[in-house]
């Protein structure tokens, strides 16, 4: 029984790591295509760019802050997953960028650039889908809404938390995005599918292939 346990921790710790990679690597086709990115890396590509700071520094300082703030109210929702997403997800996306870089890969066409889009759509909702199936931990900026629905005892939905949040976030990018000139690489196409498209796309993944084959390791009891 404790074999099979710690087999079990181990699939679910693999998916988080898979997933989170998968996130990672999204996230830097998103900033490579120039074309828009989701909220959360909207907001911190333009404070990163106005700073004069590396993308995966930044984002891992905002998200030690978004954590401290889950620590307090909502402690449960901290595990393995929640700080190998704060550290990895923007560092992956760096290395990528900086791997294509020293190659001289590049997406210079419109056609080049919406095909990269649709892969990293594709991409982050899969990875974001194996990632919550495993069911290890939380990302920090995805528990604001759920502690902010606890806080408000339900008047104030999860949905609509996240729909705040989001638009706080494409706000400040846009607005420090200005004072660099990168306002409408960060905020655009790629911003608008990943608010129609990831919520969907995620739900789709899960019920039909992550939650099904991570089901048997899962926690019981």
């Amino acid at each position: 029984m404790e074999q099979k346990h710690v087999k079990g921790y181990l699939i679910r710790g693999l998916a988080v790591v898979i997933g989170i990679f998968m996130v990672g690597t999204a996230v830097g086709f998103f900033k490579l295509v120039a074309m828009g990115a989701d909220p959360f890396t909207a907001m911190n590509t333009g404070i990163s760019g106005t700073l004069g700071m590396q993308f995966g520094t930044l984002q891992l300082g905002v998200n030690a802050l978004l954590f401290v703030i889950v620590f307090i109210f909502k402690k449960k929702f901290i595990g393995f997953g929640t700080i190998f997403n704060m550290v990895f997800v923007g560092y992956t996306a760096d290395f990528l960028m900086w791997v294509l870089a020293q190659w001289r890969i590049s997406f210079d066409t419109v056609l080049s650039r919406a095909f990269l889009l649709a892969v990293a759509v594709v991409l982050i909702c899969i990875g974001d889908a194996l990632y919550i199936s495993a069911d290890m931990g939380m990302s920090p900026y995805d528990a604001v809404g759920y502690i902010i629905e606890m806080l408000t005892k339900g008047k104030v939905s999860f949905r609509a938390a996240r729909i705040t949040s989001d638009i706080v976030c494409v706000s400040i990018g846009f607005a420090t995005g200005l004072q660099t000139g990168i306002q409408w690489k960060i905020i655009g196409i790629g911003t608008v599918v990943s608010a129609f498209c990831t919520g969907p796309l995620i739900q789709f993944f899960r019920v039909h292939w992550s939650d099904q084959w991570l089901a048997p390791y899962q926690k019981r009891g």
